[in-house]
């Protein structure tokens, strides 16, 4: 086995660049290397910032490139995603990122790029269909109170959506239906949202997502999304990317919003705040038109006793003393028969206790025996006593007995 010896110098006698440093080797590498240059590809993720730069992609089937055209060159068309250009630049690199990009001299149009001329065709196909005809549109209820939402529940649509409807209208009920949004399989779980939403008792149901570039919304451009749409028994609200973005889930829905957050605000138009406005309006009327009832019924009843009350008040008097006439007849008459019937019994209970009187046959001249504690009978022998009391009418004798 040969061994070689390699001999490694001093870490201290090389020198290590920065990244800094080594980023700008790299860019002058590249910008030396190519300099001028001419490049064809499909505009993607197009952004004009409010400083007048504008940012965007250039891509074709397998690369992506970075691009960017800085403010005050002129451009004599609209630039828009799926548009197929020709541009003149120089490519550099962006040195805080350390992202290679390409600096944008003059863009030219070279003709529109696959998926916008997929999309326009749809598009015109849906439109001759009456798809987006404004008269089949269904209307978007005005109290709604259950809210069907399809979105990725990762993005910040969905808590874009939740929390506006919790602060705005706290009472409403939200079905949310977590759906993939973009990539394969993206469509076909937008349509198996919008079907389950649409079997629910939601009174509307919002479809949508955050933004990004035609191919990050593309499922939203999908011919069986628009069917759904199409078919679907409840309204629908398209809420897909920002302001700027269109979908064709947009035109066929029965009402665009300009963002997730917008279309959060269109179903709640009335809000809690205004609910209880209305509420303190309708208890409001309803206690002055109470006031005003028992205020006509005092006056009325015034009004009514100060031509009547007194004739009545009389007549009422004179009823009672006409019954308390014929009231006391009748008891006296009553007190009468009781007093008379009383009499009859105590009378002939009189003449019983009197029949019965022991000492009643000494009016006759007959007397009564008796031993000085209780009377003798026939049925006691005289022989048992020494001494008895003979009693007459008048007076009342001992007599002492011999045997």
């Amino acid at each position: 086995m040969k061994l070689t010896r390699i001999n490694f110098e001093s870490p201290a006698s090389v020198p290590v660049p920065t990244v800094s440093q080594l980023t700008n080797r790299i860019r002058s590498v590249l910008e030396t290397d190519f300099g001028q240059i001419v490049v064809m590809g499909e505009v993607s993720n197009f952004t004009a910032h409010s400083s007048g730069h504008r940012y965007f992609s250039l891509k074709d089937e397998q690369s992506s490139i970075s691009c960017v055209m800085w403010r005050g060159k002129a451009v004599s068309f609209q630039i828009k995603d799926g548009l197929k250009v020709k541009l003149t630049g120089k490519v550099t690199v962006y040195p805080p990122q350390g992202r290679y990009q390409i600096d944008v001299s003059t863009v030219m149009p070279a003709g529109e790029g696959d998926l916008f001329l997929a999309y326009e065709a749809l598009k015109q196909k849906l439109q001759e269909k009456g798809y987006f005809a404004q008269e089949r549109k269904k209307p978007i209820p005005t109290n709604i109170l259950k809210i069907g939402v399809s979105t990725s529940p990762t993005g910040a649509a969905v808590r874009d959506i939740i929390s506006t409807i919790e602060r705005r209208f706290p009472l409403a009920t939200i079905y949310f239906r977590p759906t993939l949004v973009q990539g394969d399989g993206s469509a076909q779980d937008i349509v198996k949202a919008i079907s389950e939403l649409d079997n629910l008792p939601v009174d509307v149901i919002i479809i949508g997502r955050g933004g990004g570039s035609i191919e990050d919304l593309w499922a939203y451009n999908e011919e069986i999304v628009a069917n759904a749409i199409f078919n679907a028994k409840k309204p629908i609200i398209s809420a897909v990317g920002h302001e700027t973005d269109f979908t064709i889930s947009d035109f066929v829905a029965d009402l665009r919003a300009a963002t997730p957050t917008a279309s959060a605000e269109i179903v709640t138009s009335v809000t809690l705040e205004d609910y209880m406005y209305h509420i303190d309006v309708k208890v409001s009327a309803m206690q002055r038109a109470v006031n005003r009832i028992i205020e006509n019924t005092q006056n009325l009843i015034t009004k009514d006793f100060a031509i009547k009350g007194m004739r009545r008040i009389q007549e009422r008097i004179n009823i009672l003393k006409q019954n308390l006439g014929v009231n006391t007849n009748s008891i006296i008459t009553e007190v009468r028969k009781r007093v008379d019937f009383l009499k009859a019994g105590l009378q002939s209970k009189y003449s019983v206790i009197k029949a019965n009187d022991p000492k009643a046959p000494l009016n006759k001249g007959y007397a009564l025996l008796s031993d000085g504690n209780e009377y003798i009978g026939n049925e006691k022998s005289l022989n048992q006593y020494t001494a008895i009391h003979i009693i007459r009418k008048n007076e009342t004798v001992e007599v002492k007995l011999n045997h």
